[in-house]
């Protein structure tokens, strides 16, 4: 009997459908750009960049989520006579969820190849390779084998077979994605003043190309991941010497799952002195799903120099309010962008 339930519970495991949800995603997308699209990599003003996001959801049900990214990503060289440069960027992701404390962990490596079209317009290509690991704890979960009649209660040292199921898996994955910059002519001057601010990115990043099989057992049906298309359009446009209007736009389409997501807010410059840059966004977001809408989301966003640090909070009002109260969960964002002092646009070509 014990066999028969886990078994049931491997499938359910490993279907596809189950499967749809459980990519990496975050509110705050734009600030996990290789999980977008691995064409972001390098995309960005400076030489090397560090950043991670942390997401608690729905921590007010038992069955909660929680997921941790973090990406290192730089250019590599650059071509001054092409107007072109490569980077190279790794990144981990981790996600578990459930009772059955159902986790998903990747490494990956990420390149991009950026192409200079005009003084103002980039297009880049981008390959990601990764290694993904998912798996469950057995012993987290409750058979029926396991009610002890003498104590009319669950009684964990009843044999549930555990010996008999694989509890982890791994396998290989690859992605891919195209990347569109439109932006001001880059400045190069040896400090940034931030003048020159206006930008937009229009792009999509494909994963899971090569279909892995993700089931635990092979005597359960065969579980190939979906393909997940993930467009996107990242703009900043400057409205006024210490103002900025932002507006972020990311789908996600994975078989029958759908997901897209809006953020828009306003940025005020604080301080736009070399060296005591400080600017603060205030943000709001909606998710929306297959249904007519899941979450809303404030946010706010505080820039110190070249650090950035993110918080947003999920409002839930799907229908599933009814268990969360409305509390989705936090999510925050870190990174730190190193950028040496421009002394030619040899090295800088971006806003």
């Amino acid at each position: 009997m014990v066999k028969k339930l886990v078994y049931i519970y491997l499938a359910i495991l490993s279907s596809a459908t189950f499967l749809n949800g459980q990519d990496v995603h975050f509110s705050q997308f734009s600030n996990a750009p290789t999980n977008i699209n691995p064409a972001l990599t390098g995309i960005f003003r400076g030489n090397l960049r560090a950043s991670a996001n942390f997401r608690s959801q729905w921590n007010s049900v038992p069955v909660d989520y929680l997921t941790f990214s973090g990406q290192v990503d730089g250019k590599l060289s650059s071509n001054r006579k092409q107007n072109s440069f490569l980077a190279l960027g790794a990144g981990f992701n981790y996600d578990q969820a459930g009772y059955g404390n159902l986790s998903w962990a990747n490494i990956n490596i990420s390149g991009s190849y950026t192409q200079r079209l005009s003084s103002q317009a980039f297009l880049t290509g981008g390959l990601q390779v990764g290694y993904s690991g998912r798996s469950y704890d057995i012993n987290s979960l409750r058979f029926l084998a396991q009610y002890d009649r003498s104590l009319s209660d669950y009684n964990p040292l009843l044999d549930n077979e555990e010996d008999l199921f694989v509890e982890s898996i791994g396998f290989f994955d690859i992605g891919a994605g195209l990347n569109f910059r439109l932006q001001n002519n880059a400045n190069c001057e040896i400090l940034d003043r931030l003048e020159k601010r206006n930008f937009l990115d229009l792009g999509i990043g494909v994963f899971h190309l090569a279909r892995p099989d993700q089931r635990f057992l092979d005597a359960t049906p065969e579980a190939k991941a979906l393909r997940r298309y993930s467009p996107y359009l990242f703009t900043n446009w400057r409205m006024h010497e210490a103002a900025d209007l932002l507006l972020n736009l990311s789908a996600q389409f994975q078989g029958k799952y759908q997901e897209l997501l809006l953020m828009g807010g306003g940025r005020i410059y604080l301080d736009r002195s070399p060296e005591n840059q400080m600017s603060i966004a205030f943000l709001a977001g909606y998710r929306f799903n297959n249904e007519l809408g899941d979450v809303v989301y404030p946010g706010l966003e505080l820039r110190i120099n070249r650090m950035r640090l993110g918080f947003t909070y999920d409002v839930n009002v799907s229908d599933f309010n009814v268990a969360t109260r409305r509390r989705g969960g936090p999510e925050f964002s870190l990174s730190y962008i190193i950028q040496p002092v421009c002394v030619s646009g040899h090295f800088c070509p971006l806003l």
